[in-house]
């Protein structure tokens, strides 16, 4: 502690770092149910690793805050305090932050954070197993984050006040460490994943079968209401055109009844409410001995008389005929001779305890329970085993809390716990009720919490195996490296100017280069004198390949290319413009009465004579991709790519005038003369005809005719497509 504030680097690095780790611990990522990863300890290690204990004490404690805050529990300052000044020990004595953390999570960790949990958690007892072990995976990636985080980026790696290593160690260690590294956040990467794959999984089938148990419930017992209904308006139909006295309803009646048995009652009433049928029989002579029950203040009475409907009324308690919860549907029946005047009703008493019938059908090979409640939300049926009272409110509280999942919670025992009992699935009837399908939650967060032990079981067994493997891989590499600086001999230390490697390099790298060093100087000055050498050798031969590839090209009177550059010129000309579509003028240039200037001014003013038309010709066909080639004597020959059809006569043409109007000097002599010239000329597309010899050949027949036509004259052959073919 006392040497806190000797490194102001280190104390300003440890602080950003922290204030860092606090924002990115405020976005855990969730992960399944209460399960959230953090990522922001991360930087708590990296510091732990670079500046040592203290400083990561300080960074740890920025990073808890932000835990602290969305979780809303101390503990965190606690255990990630412990962890931190634990892994800068670590450090401290060569021991790399993987290893620590593996042995203080086994060791000290998951120990400590079990005890908190329980004490300061309001978990329960089977969830604390998950979470503990969640936290321990937790810890093993960012520690293995934190680790390749410092290795591939060399600010860190290269960190001016880190904590210097006490011995060098050995490149086998370093290998080991760093493959293992490496399997080991691969592994736990892989293991998350699919376990995370494999819960949303069991979640969706969870709610498919959910809301498929709900929806053929809730259809089984609409069914059950509407055919119970479809019953009583039948039998009220029925009883109205026979109009039989109540003797000869008693028969009727308990013969329907026999026929549905769903209706724990049945009986019909005279207009005055009171019962004159009824079934079982054994009732009837109740209701005799009662001097005839009446029904005039039940609302199944009063809705059907009165309001002459179909009436279903809401769940209560039967009177004179059981004290079950029953729903009661009625219809009026008329008088015969009075259609419009009702002559009593026909009330069944429908047994709701049909539902348990169709919870035991559908849920014999399932762990759900049911809940029917009405449109009061008052309790009709409840499975056995949740306890829940007949016609008492159902009392249940949605969870909102922090459980992360796709499946819908609810509460029906702790209503005001953050901790869900129970997977729901709910759908209301057409008749207002809403039935319930649940089943526990602790099931399925015991299968995650075995996902997760069992990945980690297969972690550590891994990380033994990868550890063996590649200690024995790390020293097909060293051994080898030993032997080459075994090989070159040892190195004297007085030669040495500067050390380029640090303590962080392997010892057998570092002792290698100690042994080079000495051969590696020599060997730099001969490669530098041997290099100006050859750079020397290689700037004249260039020089040479250049002159010669002009003399080979070149014609070397007018500085023109020669004939053989031009018909090797041509290929790759025409292969361009055929890309592009686009048409070629192959021109044949001729000197009039040439050798006539020869004879009259001689030889040197002809060769004047032919620098003076090579230069025009360059001034005036200019571009890069114009092909200008002396053909041979006083001939020449003009490769003209990409052109215009409709213009190359008149450019040829401007050629020709500016040529005539040329004055050209005889060498040694006063005297001046005109040279003038004929051309002839073909442009086609590229596609005419690939070797040149064609296109000079109608050139050259067009050169004839101008020659033929008086001299100092342009003949152009322009063929298009259609003539091509």
């Amino acid at each position: 502690m006392k040497n806190l504030f000797s490194t102001p680097k280190n104390l300003l690095f440890s602080i950003a770092m922290g204030i860092l780790a606090l924002v990115i611990n405020l976005y855990p990522i969730p992960f399944f149910a209460n399960v959230q990863f953090i990522v922001g300890n991360t930087l708590t290690v990296i510091v732990a690793v670079l500046c040592g204990p203290w400083y990561a004490l300080i960074t740890s404690m920025f990073a808890s805050t932000g835990l602290m805050l969305i979780w809303d529990s101390y503990h965190v300052f606690a255990i990630f305090s412990l962890e931190a000044l634990f892994l800068g020990f670590c450090r401290r004595r060569d021991i790399y932050a993987l290893y620590g953390s593996i042995i203080f999570w086994v060791l000290i960790g998951m120990p400590i954070f079990y005890l908190m949990a329980n004490i300061f958690f309001e978990l329960p007892a089977e969830h604390l197993p998950f979470v503990t072990l969640k936290q321990a995976i937790n810890s093993l990636i960012y520690t293995s984050i934190a680790s390749l985080l410092i290795l591939m980026l060399p600010k860190l790696w290269l960190f001016e006040t880190k904590i210097k290593d006490k011995q060098r160690r050995t490149l086998s260690k370093q290998m080991v460490y760093f493959i293992t590294l490496m399997i080991t956040l691969s592994l736990l990467f892989s293991a998350l994943y699919f376990n995370f794959i494999s819960l949303n999984k069991q979640q969706s089938l969870i709610k498919k079968n959910q809301q498929e148990t709900v929806f053929h419930l809730s259809y089984a017992g609409e069914q059950y209401i509407e055919m119970h209904t479809k019953v009583i308006k039948n039998a009220a139909q029925f009883f109205t055109l026979v109009n039989n006295t109540s003797a000869e309803q008693q028969p009727l009646l308990s013969n329907l009844h026999n026929n549905y048995p769903g209706f724990i009652s049945m009986l019909i009433t005279d207009d005055k409410a009171k019962i004159v049928s009824a079934t079982p029989i054994t009732r009837f002579k109740d209701i005799h001995s009662s001097n005839h029950l009446s029904v005039k203040d039940r609302d199944y009475f009063i809705e059907a008389f009165y309001n002459q409907k179909i009436f279903t009324s809401s769940v209560f308690v039967g009177r004179g005929f059981g004290n079950d919860a029953i729903i009661a549907i009625s219809a009026p029946y008329f008088q015969k001779d009075a259609p419009l005047q009702p002559a009593g009703i026909i009330e069944g008493s429908l047994d709701l305890k049909y539902f348990s019938a169709i919870d035991y059908d559908f849920n014999k090979h399932k762990n759900q329970s049911v809940i029917l409640t009405d449109e009061a939300n008052s309790i009709i049926y409840a499975s056995d085993e949740l306890n829940l009272k007949v016609m008492s409110p159902f009392k249940y509280s949605i969870h909102n809390g922090f459980y992360v999942t796709d499946l819908q919670l609810l509460n029906l025992k702790n209503t005001a716990s953050n901790i869900p009992e129970y997977i729901y699935a709910s759908k209301e009837l057409n008749n207002g009720w809403k039935i319930y399908v649940i089943e526990p939650f602790s099931p399925l967060l015991k299968q995650a919490e075995k996902q997760m032990l069992t990945s980690f079981i297969i972690l550590l067994a891994a990380l033994l195996f990868s550890f063996f493997i590649s200690n024995r891989i790390s020293q097909l590499l060293t051994v080898p490296l030993e032997m080459v600086a075994n090989h070159f001999g040892k190195l004297n230390q007085n030669d040495l100017n500067t050390q380029v490697l640090d303590e962080s390099s392997p010892r057998e790298v570092y002792s290698l280069y100690q042994r080079l060093l000495t051969s590696k100087q020599e060997l730099i000055s001969h490669q530098l004198a041997l290099e100006e050498t050859v750079a020397l050798r290689t700037l004249e031969l260039e020089n040479a390949n250049q002159k010669l590839q002009e003399l080979v090209d070149k014609d070397p009177l007018t500085n023109l290319f020669n004939r053989r550059f031009a018909e090797h010129k041509f290929t790759e000309i025409r292969d361009f413009c055929l890309r592009s579509e686009q048409a070629i003028t192959v021109a044949v240039l001729d000197l009039d009465f040439f050798k006539a200037i020869n004879d009259s001014y001689g030889h040197l003013a002809g060769d004047e004579c032919l620098r003076q038309v090579s230069e025009q010709l360059s001034q005036h066909f200019k571009r890069d991709i114009d092909i200008l080639a002396r053909y041979g004597g006083e001939e020449f020959i003009l490769i003209l790519p990409m052109t215009n059809a409709l213009n190359i006569e008149h450019h040829l043409n401007e050629f020709r005038i500016k040529l005539a109007a040329t004055k050209i000097n005889a060498p040694n002599s006063e005297q001046n003369f005109n040279i003038t010239a004929s051309i002839g000329a073909i442009t086609a597309n590229a596609s005419y005809h690939a070797q040149l010899d064609k296109w000079i050949k109608i050139a050259d027949d067009n050169l004839y005719q101008a020659k033929a036509q008086g001299r100092n004259r342009v003949i152009v052959s322009i063929i298009n497509p259609e003539a091509e073919s």
